[in-house]
């Protein structure tokens, strides 16, 4: 495990010191609101993917619209994942949507792109913006690239995060929904490695994000009640398959079929379900 990621610090390294010789970011360049940074997004996961994942900030504005999309028409063939490692081997419904979350500091919103598992639709999914709570009191410095990156760590919905940022870059956005450190997030990863985040190119935009709006959602609906309807979908599908297959064996045949019970994906565990 080191020596991938010493070997992945190192790509790192080399892709960011090409791009920064033409597009070094100063602070005060980076809140022109010019900028997009790119991130290679691995899952770990029983069947390993990668995506690549797009940040545009908007600092005037206060806020940041990020984007995960396959790299390429042979990952869109093999990307049948829908941030679940029980959805990398299952899936019935849309795929190969590119996942979108938009933070708005103003309104203390963020607003993500989600699909459910046996079902066709598209979801705009929007919650209170997350309160993170970093841990910056680590001593631990790290160069990536030409930028000096300092240490922090929180836990998000079950799973302990380690980032890597630097002060060189005051943007206060990063992938996916982590947001609230004092500069840009260099790489990122969970504790396990199963989810991680590494910045790859750092340029003026380019991205035109009209086509990365292109599929409309289909239903509205709070984090909440959108999880609640995710996994009542999909105990209901995985009962009925399993009452199907019981009713197509031999009497007194046993069947057993796990129906994954236990949450996968990044998100573990929810604020209101945090009790202890």
């Amino acid at each position: 495990m080191k020596i991938k990621i010493l070997i992945a610090l190192l790509l790192l390294s080399i892709q960011l010191i090409s791009a920064q010789n033409s597009d070094k970011i100063s602070p005060s360049d980076s809140l022109s609101n010019q900028y997009q940074i790119e991130y290679t997004v691995n899952f770990n996961t029983y069947i390993p993917l990668s995506k690549k994942g797009i940040l545009i900030p908007y600092l005037k504005e206060n806020k940041s619209n990020y984007y995960e999309m396959p790299f390429d028409e042979d990952s869109i063939q093999k990307d049948d994942t829908n941030d679940s490692e029980i959805n990398e081997t299952i899936v019935i419904g849309k795929k190969n949507v590119i996942k979108r979350n938009f933070v708005n500091l103003n309104t203390n919103k963020l607003s993500s792109t989600e699909n459910i598992t046996f079902d066709s639709k598209t979801y705009l999914v929007t919650e209170a913006l997350p309160k993170l709570d970093w841990d910056l009191n680590h001593p631990d410095t790290l160069k990536i690239g030409t930028y000096m990156c300092n240490k922090a760590t929180t836990n998000f919905r079950g799973r302990n995060y380690i980032a890597w940022y630097t002060n060189d870059i005051p943007i206060t956005f990063g992938p996916w929904k982590f947001h609230g450190l004092p500069g840009l997030i260099l790489d990122m990863y969970d504790q396990t490695h199963k989810y991680e985040w590494i910045v790859t190119k750092i340029t003026k935009k380019t991205i035109n994000e009209k086509t990365l709006n292109q599929d409309k959602h289909d239903v509205n609906i709070g984090l909440k009640a959108f999880v609640a309807l995710r996994e009542e979908v999909f105990n209901t599908k995985m009962n009925n398959f399993k009452n199907n297959l019981k009713s197509r064996q031999d009497r007194g045949t046993n069947v057993s079929v796990d129906t994954f019970n236990k949450r996968q994906g990044r998100e573990l565990l929810f604020e209101w379900e945090d009790k202890k």
